[in-house]
């Protein structure tokens, strides 16, 4: 409700900084994630709004503070369509240099495209945290090593969408399964 700019302690927690700050989620929505650090964050649940914001604490969930920005998630988005967004930014950004980042993230782009077609398989969700870890462990620099954190959150976190995805074919939030116009 209260978008903006604001500058807080170390430790405050990200409920403080969403409900009290922030004003909690516009039209009285459902609150789901919050993506903390910028666009190679991680995606937190709602079990972790009480965690206070420093590097150690965002550290153990899979997050980091990076850029320092938060995002409010709410029950009408996607957490798959939400980690392949930040994905395909972070493929735009990547320089091209290293192959793990590289190729790496092509082959995460390409998992995501079959889970929001339809065309995907379970094991692809064992592909995408096994490529996902290879890109954090071996990339060269900043980005690569923090591009996947986004994909393993939203894995760790909201599997059950994942899955939703592959066996049912539907999503929940509707951003997915659509066909392009004219097809």
């Amino acid at each position: 409700n209260n978008p903006g700019l604001i500058e807080v302690p170390m430790g405050i927690t990200l409920r403080e900084v969403v409900f009290e700050i922030g004003g909690g989620i516009p039209d009285d929505k459902k609150f789901k994630a919050v993506l903390v650090g910028g666009p190679s964050g991680g995606c937190l649940p709602e079990n972790l709004l009480d965690l206070p914001i420093d590097y150690d604490s965002l550290t153990k969930v899979g997050a980091i503070m990076g850029s320092g920005g938060i995002v409010v998630i709410d029950q009408t988005d996607c957490m798959v369509d939400t980690a392949k967004f930040f994905t395909d930014f972070c493929v735009d950004e990547s320089c091209g240099k290293c192959t793990p980042c590289r190729a790496g993230l092509a082959r995460v782009q390409e998992i995501f495209e079959g889970i929001t077609t339809g065309t995907s398989r379970m094991e692809d969700i064992g592909v995408l945290e096994k490529t996902g870890s290879y890109i954090r462990d071996a990339s060269l620099c900043g980005l690569g090593q923090t591009a996947p954190n986004p994909v393993l959150t939203t894995l760790k976190y909201f599997k059950d969408e994942y899955v939703e995805h592959i066996n049912k074919k539907t999503c929940r939030a509707g951003k997915c399964f659509r066909k392009e116009e004219g097809t």
